[in-house]
Order: C-alpha cells, then structure tokens, then sequence
C-alpha cells in the first residue's frame, strides 16, 4: 500500500507527489492524460502551456523549489522577458527597470512621468507581496499568527489601493496604454476578474524579477519531478484511466492502465488537481457545494485554444521575443477576440539552423460549447493567421507545416494541463484570491492554479507544495 496518491496532469499535481515523495511518502502519480507540458505535432515539439515560466530566479519560488528536492535544473533568462505589439505600438519588457521605464517613455512620451511612478511602485509592492509568499505560503490568513501578521501587512495594502487609484487614472489617459497593461494580465495571469490587489503588482512586476524559458522546452521540469518521484519508490503512471475513488480511512482507486486492464491501488492519503475533468467521482454533485463555494464561488470562463506552426526561419522576426501578445484592436474588449499569444520553440542562435520553426498561437476562448465546436474552431484558427498577418507580413507565406485537425484535438485533450481563465470573488478583508485545499473528507485535499490565481504560476507550484505540507506535515517553507 502506498502512503499517497496524486491524481492530476497539471503541474501542481506533479509538484505535490515530488514534495511528498522527497519528503518520505511513498507516493503514487496518476497522470490520465500523461500529456505533461509538450506536446508532438508533426516533427515538431511544442509547449502545451505558452505562458511564460516566473519564479526561476534566485531564492524565488520555482528555484527554492528545486533546490529543496535536490534538483539541478537551469532556466534561460528571457530579455526581453516578452513584447506586446498593437497595431501602432510595440513594446519590449525588459528586465531591467531603467531600460523598461525608457522603452515604455519612448512609446508613450506624453506619459514618461507616471510611468516611472508606477514602476517604482509596482517594484516596492511586488517585494512585498513576494516575501509574503515565502513566509505564507497559504496566502490567506489561517491562525492567530497570520492575522496578526495581516494586521501588519494592512498599511501596505492601503497604499496598494493608493497606488491603484493612480494606476486607473493613468490607463484611462491612453487606451493603447491600458491594453498593453490588460494583455500583461491576459499572459501571466490565471483569473480574468479586475487587477486590484498587491499581487497584480507581483504580476506587472513579472519583467523585472525574471521571464524564463527552457531550451528543452517546459517539459523538462516535469520530467525532473517525474525522475524525483521515481527515485523515492513512488510510481508514475500515465495514459490510464481512473473508474472509481473509494473513500476511508484507505483510498482505494479503481483504473484501467494503458491496455485497457481495471487496476486498483491503495494509499492512506488522496491529492486530486482542481483541473481534474472527472470530479464527480470523488465528491457527488449535489454535495459538491461548500460554505467556501458559496461565498467565493471559481468559474472557468475561458480556455486556450492554441494552433501549431512550423514556420521557415525567414518568417520570424530578428528581433522577435520568445513570447509575444498581440494585440489586434485598442478599442475592443481584451477578452473579445483581440488577443494573441505567440511562442516561438527556437532561440535566437538555433534559428538559423533549423529548416522550421515551431510557433504556437494562443487565443483565449469563452467555456460555450458551440463556440468549441469543430468547425468554429477551424474558422477561428484561419483568423489568428488572417490576423497575424498585418504584424508580421512574410509568416503566412513562411508557413511550412499546419494540421488543424491535430490542433484542435490537443486544445481539447490538454484542458487537464493548461490553466483556463477563472472568475472568482476576493476576499473582502484581504483583498487575495486564494481558496482553502481542504476537502470533507479528512485524508482527501486539493491542488490546483485555481486554487491560488493571485500568484499565476508560482502560485501554481505552491499549491501543489501546500497539498504535499497537509499530508506530510511538514510546512512548505520556500
């Protein structure tokens, strides 16, 4: 029997059976998908999530990550970290303060003033909302001592609103402005509700403290956490098939493997990822609805609909970053079908030699069914090329390698993988975005993005650290 099972695709998943199992519980992975973060189109290898990665700077939180389960792994530090191109505009975030001040004054000269004010601000605050993180992992408030600590943090989030205020003012002088700082939130951020905490500064702070990428591509660091969980005596088990969770005192789970045979295992502890489509099967319905879920309900309100392109050398820009969010109208809604969310496989000294390019393009579309339909989505993906073709006119001639068909079945295969876009109330005291992991059944917890959004993919990670800490007992120190 085994101490704990993990059941998730999604990073957080992965994180919470790598810290259990580092920290002595023989631990179980059920991966269903066993997709991880590529995906294989074509001879092409892409991303399955083209968000850029945060938190691999040093003692951030996906480096103390690592360091804690013995794991050596280096990310490339991105610099520009991404850009953001409108029809007039482009900007590069670089991941120095003065240089990004400088390259946002050029752009908007008439705003240069209170752009540095914002900067200096969202610096400040970011520190803030950075070492509250390390030193409360759980976000919100959860003892006598958080809240004593809260208590001290409430000056600094008084003045966030401060800030804030002026933030609003400032976006509401220029609309190119305003969309320019909305697709930041679009690309690093998992909730669509209005920025308006301490943590929307960790967000714009995202250039500044480091954008990552891996060479290898993101894959890479689930394999290390696949290598740790294996290297412990746990078990990791992909492409199966869960059939049933029988609740106790000893979880059983009931599986069909890759050949199809119904399989049952044993453990004294459950993890299940939020992202998890069949839900249902470990708490009913009709009893799915907490207190928690009352007052703070999570909605998906969109999900990434990506298409792969192997594009010809030729068709990349010189100077084009590793990610870009493209933004096709100042005046419509960011949400409306007017952002694009481009990531290129190759870096600047391998384009040259290699005969094609892999590219992913990125739309956020709303959770309707129709709108997911196959040939909406067919239709979609010829417009994000029809668009992409005013912002970088020699890619659609450059395009060497296109199958929508295999697109469209990795967008909706990968939902267990990816982070949609949640909608959810803060917390009126606190102002945070952050939810309880704790489940009715006493040896049952949660893990999950949406359970932490406020932090985007650190926020990820530390989920899947807190879920390992109510198993093991051991706090999630960064």
């Amino acid at each position: 029997m085994y101490g704990l099972i993990v059941i998730g695709d999604d990073l957080s998943s992965h994180v919470a059976a790598a810290v259990s199992s580092g920290n002595g519980m023989k631990t179980v992975l059920l991966s269903e998908n066993g997709i991880g973060s590529a995906c294989f189109v074509g001879d092409l290898t892409f991303n399955t999530d083209t968000a850029p990665l945060t938190g691999f700077g040093e003692n951030q939180v996906c480096s103390s990550l690592l360091t804690k389960l013995g794991i050596s792994l280096e990310a490339n530090l991105s610099n520009p970290g991404y850009q953001i191109i409108l029809p007039e505009n482009r900007i590069d975030f670089f991941n120095n303060k003065e240089e990004l001040v400088k390259e946002m004054a050029r752009e908007f000269p008439q705003l240069a003033v209170k752009i540095k004010s914002f900067y200096n601000a969202v610096e400040r605050n970011s520190a803030i909302a950075g070492k509250w993180l390390h030193d409360h992992p759980f976000i919100q408030p959860k003892s006598v001592k958080y809240y004593m600590d809260f208590i001290k943090l409430t000056p600094y989030l008084i003045r966030v609103k401060y800030d804030n205020i002026k933030f609003k003012r400032l976006m509401l002088r220029n609309a190119s402005f305003k969309k320019i700082m909305e697709a930041q939130q679009v690309l690093l951020s998992f909730k669509t509700n209005h920025q308006n905490s301490i943590f929307s500064h960790f967000q714009y702070c995202v250039p500044l403290r480091g954008a990552y990428h891996f060479s290898e591509g993101k894959q890479v660091f689930f394999d290390s956490l696949i290598k740790k969980i294996e290297s412990a005596g746990g078990l990791h088990l992909n492409r199966c098939e869960v059939l049933s969770i029988k609740k106790g005192r000893i979880i059983e789970v009931t599986y069909n493997d890759k050949d199809g045979v119904p399989t049952k295992i044993e453990a004294g502890n459950l993890i299940v990822s939020t992202k998890w489509q069949n839900m249902h099967l470990l708490i009913e319905r009709k009893k799915k609805l907490s207190w928690g879920d009352f007052i703070r309900p999570t909605k998906i309100s969109h999900y990434p609909f990506t298409i792969h392109l192997g594009i010809n050398p030729k068709g990349i820009p010189e100077k084009m970053a590793t990610h870009v969010a493209v933004i096709t109208d100042v005046n419509k809604d960011i949400y409306d079908d007017n952002l694009i969310i481009l990531e290129s496989g190759s870096s600047e000294n391998e384009k040259t030699a290699v005969s094609k390019i892999p590219l992913s393009a990125t739309v956020f579309l709303s959770n309707d069914q129709a709108i997911w339909s196959r040939d909406n989505l067919s239709q979609t993906a010829d417009s994000i090329i029809e668009r992409l073709e005013y912002f970088l006119p020699f890619l659609k001639e450059n395009i060497e390698f296109f199958d929508i068909e295999e697109s469209i079945n990795i967008s909706q295969k990968q939902r267990n993988v990816v982070n949609p876009k949640y909608q959810l109330r803060k917390s009126f005291i606190s102002g945070f975005f952050a939810k309880n992991n704790k489940t009715k059944f006493g040896n049952v917890y949660l893990t999950g993005a949406s359970l932490l959004t406020d932090a985007g993919l650190e926020g990820e990670v530390i989920s899947g650290m807190n879920a390992a800490a109510r198993i093991t007992g051991k706090e999630s120190k960064l």
